[in-house]
């Protein structure tokens, strides 16, 4: 089956709209993902920040942090701001935990990983982020009167339930994508349409004039054909006077009688 040019310019232009699409779909959901995991890490650093904050005054007093009574009360307290935290720790500089909340808080020592991280970036403002299986763990600093840490806190949340409810959206996306293309490809067609049926128009009355020439005639080449293909007069002359030279110079052979 033979394709037409108009056919063939759809097809071009369908297979690099999908492309495009595609990709944009693609990296705007990546974008989407990132963005939403940094928002909700914002908020549970609001929960931590508050805790540090809290131990924080107290230990500036000049009370250590092993010594404080109420540390299950506020890690409690702070437990319950928010539903989704899984787990929440309060421990010393030494990684020993000394209260902690929620089904998945550890118990005793914290991992070798979550302190590397605490002693890398504890101290700054934003903490320590590290993923530990399905779980993000934030790790924030408490300093203590003199400058240096007494220890920190460490708040856990899924990441699992957080990337599910993500990609709960992609039912949506696709949806939505799937209008675009849909418009996009009905806006190619008519845009193809307009153009093409001009195009074409003009190349076959090109077409005509040059066959005629081609036959001997000297056909004249209308002024919107002219603008359309500049060059064309000229090679209808070209053709129209070969074509003619041709022929007088059979006619002037002499003729062989036998």
């Amino acid at each position: 089956m033979r394709l037409t040019l108009s056919t063939k310019i759809m097809l071009l232009l369908q297979v690099a709209l999908c492309f495009a699409l595609a990709s944009t779909a693609v990296l705007s959901y990546l974008k989407m993902e990132r963005m939403v995991e940094e928002t909700v890490a914002s908020r549970f650093r609001v929960v931590a920040h508050g805790l540090s904050s809290e131990v924080e005054g107290a230990v500036g007093l000049g009370v250590a942090l092993n010594a404080l009574r109420n540390l299950d009360e506020m890690i409690q307290r702070a437990l319950v701001r928010d539903l989704q935290i899984t787990g929440l720790m309060l421990f010393n500089d030494r990684g020993e935990v000394l209260g902690a909340a929620g089904g998945s808080a550890v118990r005793g020592t914290l991992p070798d990983s979550w302190l590397a991280a605490f002693h890398r970036d504890g101290k700054t403002d934003r903490g320590a982020k590290i993923v530990d299986g399905g779980s993000q763990v934030l790790l924030l600093s408490i300093g203590n009167a003199y400058g240096g840490v007494a220890g920190g806190v460490a708040l856990t949340y899924s990441l699992d339930a957080l990337r599910a409810g993500i990609r709960g959206t992609i039912p949506e996306l696709a949806i939505s994508g799937a209008i675009n293309l849909a418009t996009c490809y009905v806006i190619s067609l008519i845009v193809v349409w307009l153009v093409m049926r001009r195009l074409q128009r003009s190349l076959r009355e090109a077409a005509v004039i040059v066959e005629a020439a081609t036959d001997g005639g000297r056909p004249v080449v209308p002024p919107e054909i002219a603008a359309f293909a500049p060059g064309l007069a000229g090679f209808v002359d070209r053709v129209s006077a070969r074509r003619r030279q041709g022929m007088d110079e059979r006619k002037a052979a002499p003729v062989e009688v036998a």
